[in-house]
């Protein structure tokens, strides 16, 4: 547990290590909890079933990333659970040459995260976001397995793996903590995405997944490819407003999409 500076407000979330079979390795998650007064605390038999997102942090960081945000005071408020898996450097993606992170994501993780806490199976309380390339991630997940989440949300997403590719094919900086031979380990030959199942834009023009939102800071640098996903998946934008401040602005459009995941925000 610790507390929140700026609410005044003692909040929790549990560190959560298992193994795997799927990533045939043990794995890491942060979980944040619902607020006391909204668990129903005498329910000796675990009959109530409670929201769940599923939340992917950004390549190149982890998931204690998202204790520096309003993560926790969404989970709270919300009276849902919120839990986010450390991803490593695979992109949510089923890696070429590495663990099946999205069959992981879709369907064991869900598993036994359920077997150990009192989390909803319907697909109406369970939704999946991501932050950077955890956004990819997630709108990958949520266009692939519409059976499993009804609702995602992309925080300043990452979305054009075909131009980070061809940036790296041709040495340059990919500006996501991947090289060329990294990335050929997630998607195997990274000169031929386009239009492959790797490619979001043509994997959300077949017409899959329910509701996508898409929250961003209003200087966000990939805003462009972000406007063109959401154009084609009939999405709902949210901004985060203007703010000098960049953190505040990120903080802000946080804020927007997890409100809006769970049904409080803009529709």
């Amino acid at each position: 547990m610790r507390k929140n500076k700026k609410e005044g407000e003692v909040m929790a979330y549990l560190e959560f290590n298992a193994l795997s079979t799927v990533l045939c390795s043990s794995f890491s998650a942060k979980i944040f909890l619902p607020e006391m007064d909204k668990l129903l605390l005498d329910d000796e038999k675990h009959e109530k079933k409670y929201p769940v997102l599923w939340l992917l942090h950004n390549e190149g960081g982890t998931a204690l990333d998202f204790t520096a945000m309003p993560v926790e005071k969404c989970a709270v408020e919300m009276g849902i659970f919120i839990i986010a898996p450390d991803a490593q450097h695979t992109l949510g993606t089923d890696m070429v040459y590495g663990p099946k992170y999205e069959e992981f994501l879709s369907k064991e993780f869900p598993a036994i995260c359920r077997n150990n806490l009192p989390l909803s199976k319907e697909r109406e309380e369970n939704w999946i976001g991501g932050v950077g390339t955890g956004a990819y991630g997630a709108v990958k997940a949520a266009l692939n397995h519409p059976e499993v989440f009804s609702r995602c949300v992309a925080v300043d997403g990452i979305f054009d793996m075909d131009a980070i590719c061809k940036k790296a094919l041709n040495g340059g900086d990919t500006g996501i903590c991947h090289t060329a031979e990294s990335l050929k380990a997630v998607f195997g030959s990274i000169g031929e995405l386009a239009g492959s199942r790797n490619d979001i834009f043509a994997l959300a023009g077949e017409g899959k997944g329910g509701a996508f939102g898409f929250a961003l800071s209003e200087d966000w640098e990939y805003m462009e490819e972000n406007l063109k996903l959401s154009g084609i998946l009939e999405g709902t934008v949210l901004s985060s407003g203007h703010y000098d401040d960049r953190d505040l602005q990120f903080y802000e459009a946080v804020k927007k999409g997890l409100s809006w995941v769970c049904g409080k925000g803009e529709k």
